[in-house]
């Protein structure tokens, strides 16, 4: 929580949210002086909110995607207790909480923690309204869809009403389709989604002229309705490359670990069971979790715009499925399979736990008694757990939690704190404090660092080459890079002062950055420098 945030989309959108904090502008989404249309407002709102609270800080910025994490746990507990029972549900909420990517969600927070939140909020509350026809349910759902919609687009929308659609037509329960109280939620979302389809209409609707990546007469309403996610889907404007249409199932490996060869299996066992029965409804079964997963990784496979993090929406619907299986093994003494999935588990657990404290001592010459130590006695007692315990679904609990946990107590107390040293924007930022520098007469030149500007507090504009050589008055500073700084040289611009840091874009990390033969040959070198004319 209180690690500080690295130059990328965490930074980035923290700087959104300070400029709605310090202009007292909680309308317009506004990226480095400019008009920013991709995402909602949601994320960008309580980030500005918990400035107000706790002043702009890591902490405050990440408090609001925690708290939402923590719902998603409970969400999750709640979803398979009533699709299943309540041990289910617990295990499913464990699963969840400690799944690698949903812990690094609430550390290099984006748009991910809250959005898969609200979507497993929302699902749950759709199925309770399926179920129970209380009042708070119909209400409670549309909210958590609009937050959904709120923070991310449309998908926060679709994908919990898939949920009850695979739910619904799996039981047969066709007159439930059509029942009147869909309508009512539908008109519900609605009215809480006019916040920001009002703000977007502020925005950009009401204003043709603005230009949006090069494109004029934009409509806002109807980009965050539609727009939004079919861009992303089939890569336009984005960058969209050559479909893999088996990334996500790599990618799931160590996103989900240390669960992730479980969810498959479980998974591949409901598919399996669902083909056997030809689908016929069977009592103690349910298509809501295995239909959400194979509808969102149809339709994400099929992007031009993948990236590891889209996977986090799926993580509760994979920890119920997941744990729904492992609870019926149990249930039906099914001891030969427990046991090979305990020492699965288990080897995975010892094996991820070597692999960091190999890694952080080969990358960053790490002191391997302050990593090796703690490695050592919980892979000691991981396997003395998996021999002596008696309870199956304990053992294989006990084993996985230790060992994930394990894993990033070492992440974030040692190879994190090695990373930031080659974040140049921080080490820069850092400098800037301590040698007084006055912000107000900073500026970017060729280069831009979110985490520079989040961590002094300050939104630098840019200048081009032709605005150096005409700025009159006082000096002034630059933050730029190597080739920033060879075009200053060619204008013969000499720097009065110079400080520089050595940078990487640590969080997209590279083997040839890792390796530390060949990591000086990926570094850039950031500058601050004193201009003077």
């Amino acid at each position: 929580m209180f690690i500080p945030l690295m130059n990328g989309d965490a930074a980035h959108h923290a700087n959104i949210a300070l400029h709605m904090y310090q202009n007292n502008n909680y309308v317009d989404l506004i990226d480095r002086g400019k008009d920013y249309l991709d995402k909602p407002h949601l994320l960008f709102w309580l980030a500005a909110a918990c400035y107000h609270l706790f002043g702009v800080t890591p902490f405050a910025y990440k408090l609001p995607s925690l708290l939402f994490s923590i719902a998603a746990v409970w969400a999750t507990y709640k979803t398979g207790k009533r699709l299943y029972n309540a041990e289910t549900g617990r295990l499913a909420a464990l699963i969840l909480a400690s799944a690698q990517a949903f812990i690094l969600a609430c550390m290099d927070v984006r748009m991910d923690a809250i959005l898969t939140a609200c979507i497993i909020l929302a699902a749950w509350q759709l199925l309770e309204a399926g179920i129970t026809k209380k009042w708070y349910n119909i209400i409670a759902a549309a909210l958590f869809m609009a937050l959904g919609f709120s923070t991310k687009g449309m998908a926060g929308i679709v994908i919990p009403c898939a949920a009850l659609f695979f739910y619904l037509l799996y039981k047969r329960n066709f007159a439930g389709m059509f029942h009147i109280k869909w309508v009512a939620i539908a008109l519900l979302t609605l009215v809480f989604m006019l916040p920001v389809l009002y703000c977007y209409y502020l925005q950009f609707d009401l204003h043709p002229e603005k230009e949006i990546r090069g494109m004029t007469h934009i409509s806002g309403v109807k980009f965050i309705l539609w727009g939004q996610n079919i861009e992303r889907l089939d890569g336009k404007n984005w960058g969209g490359g050559k479909k893999d249409y088996f990334f996500y199932f790599h990618t799931l490996l160590w996103a989900f670990l240390p669960w992730s060869l479980l969810a498959y299996y479980a998974a591949g066992s409901r598919l399996k069971d669902l083909w056997r029965t030809r689908l016929a409804f069977l009592h103690n079964t349910e298509a809501f979790t295995i239909g959400t997963v194979v509808f969102v990784f149809i339709v994400i496979s099929g992007s031009q715009f993948q990236l590891p993090h889209y996977l986090n929406i799926l993580f509760p619907f994979l920890a119920i499925l997941t744990a729904a299986k492992l609870v019926k093994l149990d249930a039906q003494s099914r001891n030969r399979p427990l046991r090979i999935i305990t020492r699965l588990q288990a080897i995975i657990a010892m094996l991820i736990v070597v692999l960091v404290v190999i890694l952080c001592v080969w990358s960053f010459d790490v002191n391997i008694v302050l990593t090796g130590l703690p490695a050592l006695a919980a892979v000691l007692y991981t396997g003395w757990w998996a021999l002596n315990n008696k309870k199956p679904l304990m053992k294989i609990a006990t084993v996985s939690v230790t060992g994930i946990a394990l894993v990033n107590f070492i992440l974030f107390s040692f190879f994190y704190p090695q990373l930031l040293r080659y974040e140049g924007g921080l080490n820069l930022a850092a400098i800037a404090k301590e040698k007084q520098i006055d912000l107000s007469a900073t500026y970017f030149y060729n280069t831009y660092n979110f985490a520079f500007d989040f961590k002094t507090r300050h939104l630098s504009p840019t200048l081009f080459l032709d605005d150096i050589k005409n700025k009159q008055g006082d000096a002034f500073w630059l933050l730029t890079d190597t080739k920033g700084m060879d075009s200053l040289k060619l204008a013969a611009i000499p720097p009065a002062e110079i400080y520089e840091g050595k940078h990487f874009r640590i969080s997209r990390l590279k083997a040839s950055f890792l390796n530390p033969a060949t990591r000086q040959s990926q570094l850039d070198t950031l500058y601050l420098l004193k201009v003077s004319h």
